[in-house]
């Protein structure tokens, strides 16, 4: 048993407990400092892109409309790629606007990282749910790989990248359509 006297070894718990509170207190303003300068660059991206507005609903009298406001979340993701920090890739974007900015764990995005994250979008914002939350339509390849293209990916790593999407179980091409897989929420 240790012959410390146990005043001394609270004196020490204290100490290192005091030391893991301010490294704590320490980690969370740096992840505050972090979260709001993503927030920024968001936020920049979302005033360039807007947002599309379409009519979702009207009285039958023809006196009230009603509208929904969208995210491109495509183009979105495709203007992040470009204005997020070094390191920093949007890993999912969900139909309410909420996203998933990860950290790749290096100073450098990949390049490959970035491309799937736009391809990911593209499939999420073509993709079509019913009320029940079931698949009614999804986007052909064609599609994408054209979209793709139209938010600035290069038509060959679009379509390599899309395969490698496909290896990964984030997504499954079948009869040149392209669903959601098990993977889909988590790359």
């Amino acid at each position: 048993m240790d012959e410390q006297p146990l005043h001394e070894r609270m004196d020490e718990y204290e100490e290192l407990a005091s030391g893991a509170a301010d490294a704590a207190r320490r980690r969370d303003e740096a992840a505050t400092e972090i979260g709001d300068r993503l927030a920024a660059a968001i936020t920049d991206a979302v005033e360039r892109e807007g947002a599309n507005v379409v009519q979702s609903a009207h009285s039958t009298d023809g006196h009230r409309y009603r509208f929904t406001a969208r995210l491109d979340r495509a183009a979105l993701v495709a203007a992040l790629t470009e204005t997020l920090p070094d390191g920093f890739v949007v890993s999912h974007v969900n139909d309410d606007g909420t996203m998933s900015v990860e950290w790749t764990g290096s100073g450098r995005t990949p390049s490959k990282r970035e491309r799937g994250a736009v391809l990911k979008a593209i499939v999420a914002e073509e993709l079509v749910l019913d009320s029940d939350g079931l698949v009614e339509s999804v986007p052909t390849r064609e599609r994408v790989l054209a979209r793709a293209v139209e938010l600035g990916l290069e038509a060959d790593e679009a379509a390599s990248r899309l395969s490698r999407l496909a290896t990964l179980d984030v997504i499954d091409i079948a009869d040149g359509r392209i669903y959601p897989d098990e993977n889909f929420s988590r790359y």
